[in-house]
Order: structure tokens, then C-alpha cells, then sequence
């Protein structure tokens, strides 16, 4: 702790490095709570309003503590950001020397073994692909091998696919190329690294192995673990522990043991092709009658719906999933089989065996399609383990849902309550806990992150954003476009071109469904202002336009509404079309809300008032990122105001916010800063 005045202090180390240094009393207040929680090996939980610089207030303490420290983001975008920015800045400032690295999950390496093969085939054909070409060539050269280095690659291009690989084919010391390897670097280094940065999902998943496989993990050991952007923990916990069985796997599985065994030299093939082809026909086949069903029983129009107890109880269901059942045991036990290698000097062809003398290179070239068979059968079998889980419907402690997506049909068994898992997993795993925000408190209290991630002991500390919210930021609701009227669309289209008109546009419209986000761009085609939809591009793409286009409109739902920094006049009005509640319809929803009244609560001021309390303060926090800035947010959904429980929401936004139902009154307002 003694460290810290120096470094955050006015005219400390920052004050020194950052021109225009603001010294930042929350940030300090932070820092300090950091170190001691740190020093004392107690969980906290931050909350750090938008402007506090948490990151600078928590990587400080924890450098100088001395101590190994993980820092776990919600984005890969923060967890970058962190690397590129704040760790050289803080390099430049401590005394200390420090060893810092990235560590992503396998997939987002590229994997040399793979690119080898594809530029083996490449190279073999008529018109060699010069894509192909132009990412050997920046893996030869790149020190990472990270896929965020290849901006120029599209986030969905197929060829990264090839060009990476999974935990389950990764060949380990038996590769060629394992003293090269990104992979390998990345941990080596991470093992002598005093601070790593990782995801929740693969810190999720290194402590799931870590339990379920003594000796195994994926991160070094480790004293403590910083968890940034902690509101979105329990979701990303709730992903990790379900089960889930998709058309989308079921086509990687068929695809994978197809190049698999198509890459082994000694397949005698025909019992493969088989096995092979049965597990698609018979996935085919259950995808399609689940689909029918779910069509027929869905409550609502799209998204999630609950899977009927008996769903896989139907004669003609359950036979389908005994097929597709046997059929992936039947290619997980032919694909273990052909994935052991044969005794030494023994060749089979055609299914005759014919003595021969060893080839030198044989078990390299032939380990990675063995260990790509081994892999596909502990794929087969985890999914035939995961659609029993849900046909069965076994486990009291989870919700089970559905999902028909243009893209396929997704079946999915959740957790409906995480808070044991993260206790198990996190709390008591171990390294000292500390979980910060922006938005981690509805109406002033932590009670809901509290009870929703089991943080019964830990300490807290909320510091208030340092941004005059009165000065800045103006807070229009409109009393009259009551949400649940037919012809609210239109009204809201109107009044946002309204505020459009105000603040020339500049503008964030944000919406609670995927439904009214495509209402609202039908409604708002013709605009006097560059227009930006979600879906027209890849979400980083529609953000970087959005901050280079003068007077742009961006419309969005949910990736839009946290995560996005947009500072200064290319951002200035905020529109949120309704109070962000989650469905009451949505499986999930309506399985905590039961298991809440179960247990005497009140799910609605306990579950869902909260959760979208905070889901607004995500929203509102788009607005205001530094001290110039300026801006309206337009919540066009009068319950703010009109209902009772609109004091939670009103009471978890900044206070001193200027608000006003009048049009009129915030174009005075806007005008008089103008």
C-alpha cells in the first residue's frame, strides 16, 4: 500500500506519464481497498463508476503486492485494450520490473502444425489461394500467433478453422512443432508472468478442470484473481456448467471426423464412412422432429422456449434419440480404435495386413490425425453424455430450453442458480477474490450481485462516478408513449427523430429485442444521417465507422448496450426504446423467478427489477465518457416515472441527473450548451 501515493497521487508516476493527468479520488479509494483486500486475502466487490479508471486502480495495487495476479475480463476487447495500453503505460512508471501476458483460449492461436498441412495443400494446387498464403506468412513472422492480429482475416472467414485447433487435437510434447508453438509459448510465459490476462469463460473452464482433474490446469497457479466486468460472471457461468447439444456441433463433429480420417494414411475407411454417415442421418433426423415440436409449443414467437417434460418420452423422439445415441457411441469407439497407432512395422490397407519396415517420420505424420481421432471420440461421447442430460431431464437444478434459430436448433439444460458453482469454483478455490464494475449495484445496494454469485462474506465498496452528471447529461422520459399500446413503434420512431433533429445525430438507439430493433430500422430507412443497423457488419467494424462518420446513427440491441467506448461529439444522444426487463416468458427467467417464490422471495423486486436496473445503467453509461463530454439520454418508456418501481431505476443512475418530460425543455437545454 505504501506504493500507492507515488503512483496515484497528484504529481505522482501517472501524473508525470499522462499529459493532462487528472487525479481522480475515487481511483485512489479504490486502489487502497484493492491493496488491502489483497494483503488481507479477502473477497471484494467494486463497484467503480464510468471515469473512476479502475483498471489503473486495481493493476497498481496489484503489481505492488508482489503477488501473481489474474485478471479475468468479460471481452477479449478489454482484455487487449489492457495489454496494449495500461500495461506499458504502468511499465513506464513502477519501479518494480514486470512480466505481463495474454493468454486466450487454444482456438484464438494459430496452430503451426495445421497451417504446415494447409500450405502443403496449397501449394499443390493449380491456383494456390493467396488467403491461404498471406496467413503462413503472418504466422512465420508473428511472435503471438493471436488471432487478433489479423484484422484483415473476417471474424467468421471459415479458413481460421482450419488454421487453428482444440484442446481435444492438440498433440502436446508428440507434435513437431511443440517447442514452437503459440500455445506452448503462451503458457510458458504466463508461468513466469507476475500478472496474466484472461477471459471468464477460460478461467471458468481452468478451475473446472483443476477440480475435476487433480494436476491439470490451463493457468499458472496463483494468489489472487481480479474479475473486471463482474456483471457478467453469473452469465458466463451459467453458459460454462450447461449442457447443450446443437445441429451446429453435430455438423462440426460429422465435418471434423471426415478431414480426421481423411488425413490418416493407413484408414481402411468403409466402417468410418458409416459411422460417420449415420450419426448425420440420425442427427438429421431427431433436429428435425424436436424442431416440430418446439414449433408447436412455443409460447412466444421467437427465442428460448421450455422443453415439455416428456418432449423426448414420444415414441417417434425417442427413437430418434436412441439412434443418435448408439450412433455416437458406435463412432466415438471406432474413432478411439483408429486413433491408437499400429504395432510397429504392421500395415493395413484394404483390410489386409502386410509386414513393412517403419517410415522414420511415421509418428509425426501420423499423430495429428490420431490425436484429431482421439479428440472426436471424448467429443462424441460428451455429446451423447449432454443430449441425456436433456432428453432425461434428471436434475431438478436445472431449467431446460430450446431454440430454433434460422442458423439450427439449439437444446440447452442451464444451472438456474450459479451461486454454489462460483462459490465452489472461485470463492473458495483458493486465490483472493475481487470482483469490480461499473455496474454492479440497482438502487444503491449489492444485495442482487450478492445473492446471485454467493458473496455473502465479501467486503464492498462502491465510488461514485467523478463526471458532473449535472452539468453533462440530461435525462429525457416522455409520459406520453405509454410501451405497451399498439402504435408505440410508430410514436417512438417519431419522437426519436425528434431528438435526432436536437443533437443533429450522433446517436446510440438502443433496443430491448431483436423484434423492435428491426421495426425501428424499417421505420427510420430514411434518415438526414448516416445510418448504422447490427447485423449490416461485424460489431467492432459497425463501431469504428460509427466514430470516424460524422452525425452516424447506430441501432442495436444488447452487444450495444455495455462495452462500447465512444468519447467526444461523435456520441450525444442516447435513445433506449424500453425499460430493459428481462421476459418473464424465457425459460431461464421464469426458472429463477419460480425458485425465488419458492424460497418465499419476491421475484419481481428481487430477480428481474434489479437485473434491469442494472442492464439501464449499462445502457446510460454509452453517454458520458470523459469530463467534456455531452449528451441527452432518452428513455422513452414513461413506467420510469410512473410506476413505483421506477425509483429503482431513477435511484441506480447518477445522481444530480437533470430530468425532464418535456421535448421543449431538453432542446433549451442542449442549445444552451451548444
Amino acid at each position: 500500500m505504501s506504493a500507492l501515493p507515488d503512483v496515484l497521487a497528484p504529481g505522482g508516476g501517472l501524473a508525470r506519464a499522462i499529459p493532462d493527468y487528472e487525479d481522480r479520488i475515487e481511483r485512489r479509494a479504490m486502489s487502497v481497498a484493492v491493496a488491502r483486500a489483497l494483503a488481507d486475502q479477502r473477497a471484494l466487490i467494486v463497484e467503480a463508476g464510468t471515469g473512476t479508471g479502475k483498471t489503473l486502480a486495481y493493476l497498481v495495487p496489484a503489481l505492488a503486492s508482489g503477488r501473481r495476479v489474474v485478471v479475468s475480463t468479460g471481452t477479449r476487447a478489454l482484455q487487449d485494450q489492457i495489454a496494449r495500453h495500461d500495461v506499458p503505460l504502468l511499465r513506464s512508471i513502477l519501479a518494480r520490473p514486470f512480466n505481463a501476458v495474454v493468454l486466450k483460449g487454444v482456438a484464438n492461436y494459430a496452430c503451426r502444425r495445421k497451417l504446415a498441412e494447409l500450405a502443403a495443400r496449397n501449394a499443390t494446387r493449380a491456383a494456390p489461394d493467396v488467403t491461404i498464403h498471406a496467413l503462413v506468412d503472418w504466422a512465420a513472422h508473428s511472435e503471438t500467433g493471436d488471432r487478433a492480429e489479423v484484422e484483415w482475416l473476417a471474424e467468421s472467414a471459415p479458413l481460421w478453422a482450419e488454421a487453428t485447433t482444440t484442446p481435444d487435437v492438440r498433440l502436446g510434447p508428440r507434435c513437431p512443432y511443440f517447442t514452437r508453438c503459440f500455445v506452448t509459448q503462451a503458457r510458458r510465459l504466463a508461468d513466469q508472468a507476475q500478472l496474466v490476462l484472461v477471459n471468464h469463460h477460460l478461467y471458468l473452464a481452468d478451475r473446472a478442470l483443476r477440480a475435476g482433474s487433480p494436476g491439470a490446469r490451463i493457468l499458472p497457479d496463483h494468489d489472487a484473481v481480479i474479475f473486471d466486468e463482474a456483471h457478467q460472471l453469473e452469465d458466463v457461468a451459467t453458459e460454462h456448467f450447461a449442457a447443450r447439444v446443437s445441429t451446429h456441433q453435430l455438423g462440426e463433429l460429422v465435418r471434423d471426423a471426415q478431414h480426421a480420417l481423411a488425413a490418416l494414411p493407413l484408414w481402411t475407411g468403409r466402417a468410418h464412412d458409416d459411422a460417420i454417415r449415420t450419426v448425420e442421418r440420425a442427427g438429421v433426423a431427431l433436429f428435425a422432429l424436436v424442431r416440430a415440436a418446439l414449433a408447436r409449443d412455443a409460447a412466444i414467437g421467437d427465442g428460448r422456449v421450455p422443453l415439455p417434460a416428456g418432449l423426448f418420452e414420444h415414441a417417434e423422439r425417442q427413437t430418434a434419440w436412441f439412434r443418435l445415441d448408439t450412433a455416437l457411441e458406435d463412432l466415438a469407439r471406432l474413432a478411439e480404435a483408429e486413433a491408437q497407432p499400429p504395432p510397429d512395422g504392421l500395415d493395413v490397407l484394404d483390410g489386409s495386413a502386410a509386414r513393412r519396415p517403419p517410415e522414420p517420420d511415421e509418428i509425426d505424420r501420423d499423430a495429428g490425425p490420431r490425436a484429431a481421432l482421439a479428440g472426436l471420440a471424448r467429443r462424441a461421447r460428451a455429446l451423447r453424455d449432454d443430449l441425456a442430460t436433456i432428453a432425461e431431464q434428471r436434475h431438478k437444478s436445472h431449467v431446460y430450453w430450446g431454440e430454433a434459430r434460422p442458423t439450427g436448433t439449439f437444446l440447452t439444460a442451464s444451472p438456474i442458480d450459479v451461486a454454489d458453482l462460483v462459490v465452489r469454483h472461485v470463492l473458495r478455490a483458493g486465490p483472493t477474490p475481487i470482483l469490480t464494475s461499473a455496474t454492479l449495484t440497482a438502487a444503491g445496494t449489492f444485495a442482487y450481485v450478492r445473492s446471485r454469485l454467493g458473496l455473502d462474506d465479501a467486503d464492498e465498496l462502491a465510488v461514485a462516478s467523478p463526471f458532473d452528471y449535472a452539468r453533462q447529461a440530461m435525462l429525457y422520459v416522455p409520459r406520453d408513449l405509454p410501451p405497451a399500446v399498439a402504435g408505440f413503434s410508430a410514436e417512438a420512431a417519431a419522437r426519436t427523430r425528434e431528438l435526432l433533429a436536437i443533437s443533429c445525430g450522433r446517436a446510440f438507439l438502443l433496443f430491448t429485442s431483436h423484434r423492435a430493433l428491426r421495426e425501428a430500422a424499417a421505420r427510420l430507412a430514411q434518415l438526414p444521417y448516416p445510418r448504422l443497423v447490427q447485423g449490416d457488419a461485424p460489431r467492432a467494424a459497425l463501431v469504428d465507422r460509427f466514430r470516424v462518420t460524422p452525425g452516424a446513427v447506430l441501432l442495436g440491441t444488447s452487444s450495444f448496450w455495455e462495452g462500447i467506448d465512444v468519447p467526444g461529439d461523435a456520441l450525444s444522444l442516447v435513445v433506449i426504446d424500453k425499460l430493459p426487463f428481462d421476459p418473464h416468458t424465457d425459460p431461464l427467467v421464469a426458472a429463477r423467478m419460480q425458485s425465488c417464490a419458492d424460497a418465499g422471495g419476491e421475484p419481481f423486486a428481487q430477480i428481474q427489477l434489479p437485473a434491469a436496473a442494472i442492464a439501464l445503467k449499462q445502457g446510460f453509461g454509452r453517454l458520458i465518457r470523459r469530463r467534456d463530454d455531452r449528451g441527452i439520454v432518452a428513455v422513452l418508456d414513461g413506467r420510469i416515472v410512473t410506476r413505483s418501481y421506477g425509483r429503482t431505476f431513477l435511484a441506480s443512475l447518477p445522481a444530480g441527473l437533470p430530468r425532464s418530460s418535456s421535448l421543449e425543455q431538453v432542446r433549451r437545454w442542449w442549445l444552451a450548451g451548444s
